[in-house]
C-alpha cells in the first residue's frame, strides 16, 4: 500500500493540494505582520489553532476542488473502461487516492502550525489548553472538504466540476458568514458546524469541550460519508453516505444549543495572575502576560507613587480582564489589557496606568458617553502625573482643544477641590460610574 501511495503522490495532483494548502495558510497568516497585526493569531496556542480554523473559509474550498479534479484523473485520461475490467474491487483501487490527498492536505495544514509556530513560542505567556484537539478537529475537517470534493468529483468527472465546486463552496462559506450576523451572537447554534470559527477569540479564552467534541462527530460523519459516496460502486451504497453525516449531527448535537460563554470559556489558567516577589509595591499581570511583567514594574510603581496623595491610594497594580465581573477593590489600580502591550515607553506605560486614576474603562465605545470619559480619565491621568498632555499619542486639533478646556477649567479650582475632583473620577471608576461627571470640567458641565 505504501508503494502505491508514493505513486500517487507522483503522479497526481495530491502534492500540489498540499503545497498550495501550505503557501496560503502561510500568506494568512504573515500577511498580517504587513499592517502589525500578529496579534491576532501570536500570543497565544489556542489564538493560532483558532486562527487556522478561520482559514479554513479559503482552504476549504481549495480542498473541495482538490479532491474533484483528483477523482476526474481517469476520464481526463481515458482510462475508465480499462481500470474498470479489471479484477480488483474498485474501493481497493480508488482507497489510495484519497489516502494521497488527505495525507497532503493535513501535511499542508500542520506545515501551516510549524510556520506559525515560532512566533507563538516566542511572544506566548501561557501556552494554552486545548489547541491540540481544535487543530485536529480542523485537520478532520479539511479532510472531509477533501473527501466530499472525491465523491462529487466521481460522481461528476467533468472538467468543469473542480472549478464549480471550488467556487460553488466559497460563495457558500461567504453567505454563511453574513447569516451568523443575522441571529443572535449570544447562540451561535448552527454556526459551529461550519468548518471554520466565524471570529478569533482572546487570549483568555479557549474553545470548550462541547464545540471539539461536537465538531470532532459532525467532520468525522462527513469523512464516511464523503469515503462511502467515492468508493461505492452502486446507487445503493452511494445513498447510504448521508447516513454517517446524519449520525455524526445527532451526535455533536448539543453544540446547536451551546451559548458563546460555555462555546469559548474563559482559561482559568490563563487569567492567573502572576506577581512580583520583591519587597517593592505589587504589580501583576495574568498568566497570558506574564512576559510582559518586567516592563511594567518600574512604570506602574511610578504610577502608586503619583497616587499616593489621594485618600484610600491604591497599593498594587493588577492588570484587568474584561469579562470576568470580578469588583475592583479600592486597594488595587487597575490597567485595562489592551493598554497594557500598547507602548515600551515608560512614561506612557505610567500615564495608562493613571487614567481614571487606576481604574479601567467602563463604557463601551458605542456609547454616548463614551467619548467625556475617556477625556476625564485623560484629564485625571494629567492632573496626577502633574503635566498636560500626559505621553502618549496625539489627537486631533478639536479634540487636544476639549481637552485643554477641561484641563484649564480643572486647574482654575482650588487644589483640594481639584483632588476630590479627582479622587471622585477614581470612585466612579471602582462602581462602573459616570467618571465624566465626577470630574464635573466637561463641555456643559
Amino acid at each position: 500500500m505504501t508503494g502505491i501511495i508514493a505513486i500517487e503522490l507522483r503522479r497526481s495532483g495530491a502534492l500540489l493540494a498540499g503545497v498550495a494548502t501550505a503557501v496560503l495558510g502561510f500568506a494568512g497568516l504573515y500577511v498580517l505582520a504587513l499592517t502589525g497585526q500578529t496579534g491576532l493569531w501570536d500570543q497565544q496556542w489556542n489564538l493560532l489553532a483558532v486562527f487556522q480554523r478561520i482559514m479554513l473559509v479559503v482552504l476549504w474550498p481549495l480542498a473541495v476542488a482538490a479532491g474533484a479534479w483528483h477523482a476526474g484523473r481517469d476520464r481526463r485520461g481515458r482510462m475508465e473502461e480499462l481500470l474498470g475490467a479489471t479484477p480488483a474491487p474498485g474501493w481497493r483501487r480508488l482507497l489510495p487516492s484519497f489516502l494521497a490527498i488527505a495525507l497532503c492536505l493535513v501535511a499542508g495544514y500542520l506545515l501551516v502550525l510549524a510556520a506559525g509556530a515560532p512566533k507563538v513560542a516566542t511572544a506566548a505567556g501561557h501556552p494554552g489548553s486545548g489547541w491540540p484537539a481544535v487543530t485536529a478537529v480542523g485537520v478532520l475537517a479539511l479532510i472531509a472538504a477533501g473527501v466530499l470534493g472525491l465523491g462529487a468529483g466521481r460522481l461528476l468527472p467533468y472538467a468543469y466540476t473542480p472549478a464549480v465546486l471550488g467556487a460553488g463552496s466559497l460563495a457558500g462559506l461567504l453567505a454563511a458568514i453574513e447569516a451568523t450576523k443575522i441571529g443572535d451572537a449570544s447562540r451561535p447554534g448552527a454556526a459551529l458546524l461550519l468548518p471554520f470559527f466565524t471570529s478569533t477569540i482572546s487570549e483568555f479564552q479557549e474553545v470548550g469541550d462541547v464545540v471539539t467534541t461536537g465538531q470532532a462527530w459532525w467532520f468525522g460523519g462527513l469523512v464516511v460519508g464523503g469515503l462511502v459516496l467515492y468508493l461505492a460502486t452502486n446507487r445503493v451504497v452511494r445513498a447510504l453516505a448521508v447516513v454517517p453525516p446524519a449520525l455524526g449531527l445527532l451526535l455533536g448535537a448539543p453544540l446547536l444549543t451551546v451559548t458563546a460563554e460555555n462555546a469559548f470559556p474563559i482559561d482559568p489558567a490563563a487569567v492567573t495572575e502572576v506577581c512580583t516577589t520583591d519587597d517593592g509595591p505589587r504589580v501583576c499581570v495574568t498568566a497570558a502576560h506574564r512576559r510582559m511583567l518586567p516592563a511594567l514594574v518600574a512604570p506602574s510603581r511610578n504610577a502608586l507613587r503619583l497616587m499616593a496623595e489621594l485618600p484610600n491610594a491604591p497599593a498594587s497594580v493588577h492588570e484587568a480582564v474584561p469579562g470576568l465581573g470580578r469588583p475592583q477593590p479600592a486597594t488595587e489600580a487597575w490597567l485595562d489589557t489592551d493598554n497594557l502591550g500598547a507602548t515600551d515607553d515608560p512614561a506612557e506605560l505610567t500615564a495608562r496606568v493613571l487614567a481614571g486614576a487606576g481604574t479601567p474603562l467602563c463604557v463601551r465605545n458605542e456609547e454616548s458617553a463614551y467619548l467625556d470619559v475617556l477625556r476625564a480619565r485623560a484629564v485625571a491621568a494629567a492632573w496626577l502625573y502633574g503635566s498636560h498632555p500626559v505621553p502618549g499619542p496625539g489627537f486631533s486639533a478639536t479634540e487636544q482643544a476639549l481637552r485643554d478646556t477641561m484641563w484649564t477649567r480643572l486647574r482654575a479650582l482650588p487644589a483640594q477641590e481639584q483632588e476630590r475632583r479627582v479622587a471622585a473620577v477614581r470612585a466612579a471608576g471602582l462602581t462602573c460610574g459616570d467618571q465624566a461627571a465626577a470630574l464635573g470640567v466637561g463641555a456643559g458641565r
